[in-house]
């Protein structure tokens, strides 16, 4: 398969990114694609390469199920073009607008602030002006600047920051004539180029200016029919405010990032959405983890386990043995916390018995790591236990667990960690044969 090249006049530099441009799904696709291939062409840095294919997100299934299925064939585009990005989306009929979307070949935590994702879109007018084409041509760069390593990361960074300031003064004086939910995504996408500035530069207005924008994207009320795009502007906003509270050391913000997970998990409901409400229940009890450490410990560590057990329920040992298992080791570490908080054992049992299901499945000869930071978790529990009601049958687990993190620790060179685990240990062999 060979894309078209445009090449940009000024390549006296190498380019820093390559974009593959799609023909779009609907009418005058083809039309909407080249136009976008020779806006793109005139911006330094951009090598910029047309595709006549259309990747359509239509057909049988959920919008998530369709966007999956899209974007598994966007992937091998991408391999075969060695393009960092491919732009892509639909034409509504009888000229009522476009739907931008990107996929990156590169991945991104999607609790990053900024990080653009399969389901993020861009909606604008057919003839959309050169103020929305400079949107364009932003969101592609912050939607690749943060996943790549220095140099380019720098050089990234550089180029973003002219089209990010002139974005900021949208956020003042709004677009023009644009219906609600376009001037929604627009306001989102101008959120998203200024957290990924933020991640680039770590200059605190630009994350200030993201909030701004995000809280603008969501004046208006979600479509009942159709939360996912509200839900997705949310849980951007929710990204960047954890990021300003751990800037800021203040909880405020996390208390507004948990509002926002709540009505999130409201708005999908747990049986149309189902997937992304439960993430937006682990979300949610995360946040509420972070709050515990600034004050009413036993609060939020109650409110983290509820939240956890809720996502539980949908991501369950038989069809996510996986995320279940994550979720297992989360769900320990919050009742550990809350054990430390309160008297009895009880909470501290339910912790160890948490991290012994989830090392069912995250056993040490399938996922050495993430067994050894479940064991040293269980460890951990098992010790307090035993500093509590001193049973020689949780030192001897606790000893074993720590005996086991540690080696595995040594073995994939995580030296720090196989350390605490062996300082553990030794504290444990004093006990024994003091006893």
């Amino acid at each position: 398969m060979s894309a078209n090249r445009f090449v940009p006049a000024h390549l006296a530099q190498q380019p820093s990114i390559s974009v593959l441009v799609c023909d779009f799904d609907g009418p005058s696709g083809r039309e909407i694609g080249q136009r976008m291939v020779n806006e793109l062409s005139t911006q330094s840095g951009v090598l910029v390469r047309h595709l006549s294919k259309k990747l359509k997100s239509s057909g049988k299934g959920s919008v998530v199920e369709r966007l999956v299925k899209a974007a598994e064939t966007g992937r091998k585009w991408l391999m075969d073009t060695d393009a960092d990005i491919l732009v892509w989306g639909e034409a509504l009929p009888h000229e009522q607008g476009i739907k931008i979307r990107f996929l990156c070949a590169v991945a991104d935590a999607d609790t990053q602030p900024g990080s653009i994702g399969l389901g993020d879109v861009l909606e604008l007018a057919v003839n959309y002006d050169l103020e929305m084409a400079g949107v364009i041509h932003a969101v592609i760069l912050a939607a690749i600047g943060p996943r790549k390593s220095s140099p380019q990361r720098e050089e990234l960074a550089d180029l973003l920051s002219g089209p990010a300031d002139q974005l900021n003064g949208l956020i003042e004086t709004l677009p023009g004539t644009m219906e609600e939910t376009a001037l929604a995504s627009v306001m989102t996408a101008i959120g998203n180029v200024l957290a990924s500035m933020w991640r680039l530069k770590e200059e605190p207005v630009y994350l200030d200016r993201a909030i701004k924008a995000y809280k603008l994207a969501l004046v208006q009320s979600y479509d009942k029919d159709n939360p996912l795009n509200w839900a997705l502007t949310q849980n951007q906003l929710a990204a960047a405010l954890q990021a300003q509270s751990a800037r800021d050391k203040q909880p405020g913000p996390l208390k507004e990032a948990a509002d926002a997970y709540i009505a999130v998990a409201a708005a999908l409901g747990a049986h149309l959405h189902v997937n992304d409400w439960a993430l937006a229940q682990i979300h949610l009890g995360d946040v509420q983890v972070k709050l515990s450490n600034f004050g009413d410990p036993v609060q939020h560590l109650q409110k983290a386990s509820e939240a956890y057990q809720q996502a539980l329920k949908v991501f369950t040992r038989e069809t996510m043995p996986g995320p279940w298992s994550e979720l297992m080791n989360q769900l320990g570490i919050a009742l550990m916390r809350m054990g430390e908080n309160v008297s009895g054992d009880r909470i501290m049992e339910q912790s160890a018995a948490c991290f012994r299901k989830s090392l069912e499945v995250r056993r040490r000869e399938i996922a050495p790591i993430l067994w050894a930071q479940t064991a040293n978790n269980l460890g951990a529990v098992t010790f307090a236990l035993y500093r509590r009601n001193e049973k020689t049958t949780a030192l001897h687990e606790a000893a074993a667990c720590f005996k086991g993190a540690s080696e595995v620790y040594n073995q994939y060179g995580r030296r720090d960690k196989a350390l605490i685990a062996q300082r553990n240990l030794d504290r444990i062999t004093e006990i024994q044969q003091a006893g």
